[in-house]
């Protein structure tokens, strides 16, 4: 029978779709037969899960087979976090049809890690972000031993699947051109992975490379290496007071000072906020360690310019030595933090080595904060009282109570070794209201008996000024006692008033609106100014014993005094010099301007009673009594 042209030639095209369909399967089925028999690690993920694996991937990865498809794809990931960090990465070169190749650890079922290289592309070039992707995971190991054949099976991969498109093929000839900025790419990640953000010094990561090799070399030839962990003092009153921005930017001029005071071969990193640690490239024992820490404490005591601030931020650096005090990274690093904790605690700005009781005093701080939550209760806190004198006349004109803690083991502990434990746990809040309560009764027990020892002062924690009712709880405490609030005097350091800005003006207010007069203690020592002095309604100065201990022979030191007494002669503020121990300081005292001094020179703290013994029959300048 003869066909009719129409009919003819659908029967033809009939014959040819059947011809495609059966070379179209063909060709699938080889394309799985490679994957399937590839000796490369394959996978297609679609939706951010796995829709299929060959043997090799799941094999490599440690899934039974088939188990893999389904999965989400975090799975082979390190955490989540890095999942979604991978994929921002590598998530939008996909979507413009780029390549990607770079290296990373990947994790196996059981939780193993090992080092991969992976390359992905999206599955449909012409569609990026609707075919999924493709990715190709090799072991850098097993890629190094058979690096020319997965070369090969790279290319004859690379040129099946250019058969299928156009595009693809287009994609590949442009690959060429990609290389440098694929290369590019992954510097920038290598760099974010081993290097801070802010300095660009190495971060914690590299830092511990770093001093592996350097233990495994030093374990070769017997010698020393030094781990010196440096940490800023005050850094966090400058962040708060001048904001985050100056904060930043002194931490970079830290770091360049720093790298510049150092050896090209040392490691200098940036571990925390404001920490950073230092590994000398040359062998290094005690003494060596010693004088680079010495340089450093030079380096880094030096005022610095910040947008206009003149900033003096000082170091506070522990050491500790490879092998006497460790001999692994952590253990060393941990070593010269705590070296480093107690070098703070001895008053900052010097360095100390880690020894036996430094490892020690954590475990006795701990045992130390439990007992003083019981010091209360079993009434073991004390108060011992520092009077204060006119230096004109050397007239006893006032009183400072200060807290000790007869414990009934180790028998008196001054304040330094448990009021930053009370700041921590809490405790400084009934400590503080029984120090003003003890000291307010001890002066109208005075009064009854007829000694008459001018205001009383007691000093005040910043965690005490978080309390907005602080005001209230002073004036409740002296009507208690049958106290008059004018006879009071508190005392705050500056830095206390720094850090906690508007709230403590507002207490300060409160408290001076009682007619309580208010003090700023250990000054010189922090960063007010001019403007805070004029808005803070503040009676008197107390200089910092550190500006007195060397007068008049520190020039510096002398300078600063005559300043601060200036300006509080300017601003009609009284001046109380700390830490007079010697007739030369107070003379010098004298002759700038200092109305008032306290130290051993007069005479040291002291019980109430053998204060009244020693001074009752003196008096007390009735006229500074509110003065």
């Amino acid at each position: 029978m003869a066909y009719a042209p129409l009919e003819l030639l659908a029967k033809n095209t009939a014959h040819e779709r059947l011809r495609e369909e059966r070379s179209l399967r063909q060709r699938l089925l080889k394309y799985e037969a490679i994957t399937e028999h590839a000796a490369i690690g394959i996978a297609l993920t679609r939706d951010q899960r796995f829709e299929h694996a060959n043997p090799h991937f799941e094999q490599m990865l440690g899934w039974p087979r088939g188990t893999l498809s389904g999965q989400p794809g975090h799975v082979v990931w390190r955490s989540r976090q890095e999942h979604a960090a991978i994929g921002a990465f590598v998530g939008p070169l996909l979507a413009r049809g780029q390549p990607v190749d770079f290296e990373h650890e990947v994790v196996r079922h059981d939780g193993t890690r090992f080092l991969a290289r992976i390359r992905a592309r999206s599955a449909d070039p012409v569609h990026p972000t609707r075919g999924g992707t493709i990715w190709i995971v090799e072991d850098v190991a097993e890629e190094r031993r058979s690096v020319e054949a997965l070369r090969r099976a790279h290319a004859e991969l690379e040129a099946r699947l250019g058969e299928s498109t156009e595009a693809l093929a287009e994609a590949s000839a442009r690959l060429r051109d990609e290389i440098a900025g694929r290369e590019s790419a992954e510097r920038r990640i290598r760099h974010l992975a081993h290097h801070d953000p802010l300095t660009g010094l190495p971060n914690r990561r590299l830092l511990h490379e770093r001093l592996e090799q350097a233990l495994a070399s030093a374990r070769e030839s017997g010698r020393s290496v030094a781990v010196i962990f440096i940490d800023l003092d005050r850094f966090r009153t400058i962040n708060d007071a001048l904001g985050h921005a100056v904060g930043d930017a002194l931490l970079e001029a830290v770091a360049l000072r720093l790298a510049d005071s150092l050896g090209p071969g040392d490691t200098v990193a940036r571990v925390g906020g404001d920490e950073f640690v230092v590994v000398p490239a040359e062998p290094a024992g005690a003494n060596e360690a010693a004088a680079v820490c010495a340089r450093l404490l030079e380096c880094l005591s030096q005022p610095c310019e910040i947008t206009g601030h003149c900033l003096r931020v000082t170091p506070s650096i522990g050491i500790s030595v490879y092998p006497r005090d460790g001999e692994d990274p952590e253990t060393l690093l941990g070593r010269a933090d705590a070296a480093m904790q107690h070098a703070r605690a001895e008053g900052r700005q010097c360095y100390r080595f880690f020894t036996e009781p430094v490892a020690r005093a954590p475990a006795d701080s701990l045992q130390l904060g439990n007992e003083l939550h019981a010091a209360l209760s079993r009434g073991e806190l004390v108060l011992h009282y520092q009077p204060r004198f006119a230096l004109a006349r050397r007239r006893f004109v006032a009183i400072e109570a200060l807290v000790r803690w007869q414990h009934p083991r180790r028998g008196l502990i001054g304040p330094a070794e448990f009021i930053s434990l009370a700041e921590e746990t809490g405790l400084i809040h009934p400590i503080g209201e029984w120090v003003l309560g003890e000291a307010c009764r001890q002066l109208r027990q005075w009064r009854e008996r007829g000694f008459a020892p001018g205001s009383i002062a007691v000093n005040l924690s910043a965690r005490q000024f978080r309390t907005p009712e602080l005001a209230d709880t002073v004036r409740r405490i002296a009507a208690d006692a049958g106290v008059d609030p004018r006879t009071l005097e508190v005392e705050v350091t500056e830095s206390t008033l720094m850090q906690e800005g508007g709230p403590a003006l507002a207490t300060l207010q409160a408290l001076a609106t009682l007619g309580i007069r208010i003090a700023i203690d250990d000054f010189g020592t922090g960063h007010s100014n001019l403007a805070c002095l004029r808005r803070w309604p503040v009676h008197r100065l107390k200089i910092d014993r550190s500006l007195v201990r060397d007068l008049p022979a520190n020039a510096d030191d002398a300078t600063i005094v005559r300043a601060i007494v200036g300006l509080a002669a300017n601003l009609g503020l009284r001046v109380v010099a700390e830490g007079v121990e010697s007739e030369d300081q107070m003379r010098f005292l004298q002759d700038v301007g200092c109305e008032e001094g306290q130290g051993f020179l007069f005479a040291p703290p002291m019980p109430a009673a053998e204060l009244e013994r020693r001074f009752a029959h003196r008096g007390a300048m009735r006229e500074l009594c509110t003065g």
